[in-house]
């Protein structure tokens, strides 16, 4: 069983809210994130997704290809989605 996703107010990068949808798109492509009675991606989600210029499908991918929170934000620096 995978642990709770970290609070909205924890920030990653400097971004608020996506340490939370990290952990959120990890769960969900785990299969895990019923048990927390959650929704990936939810309508938060989906506005901070539109900020980085990224579908829900394509963070998960980024997220499910980086072994941390600092692989995922030097991808997402790679797209320009966030910046240095």
């Amino acid at each position: 069983m995978s642990k709770e996703p970290r609070a909205g107010s924890v920030q990653v990068a400097g971004v608020a809210w996506l340490a939370r949808m990290i952990d959120k798109a990890r769960l969900d492509a785990q299969g895990e994130i019923e048990q927390y009675d959650l929704e990936y991606p939810c309508p938060m989600d989906r506005g901070l997704l539109r900020e980085l210029g990224l579908s829900g499908e394509e963070f998960q991918q980024i997220v499910m290809s980086s072994e941390n929170d600092e692989e995922i934000v030097a991808a997402l620096k790679e797209r320009d989605a966030i910046k240095a």
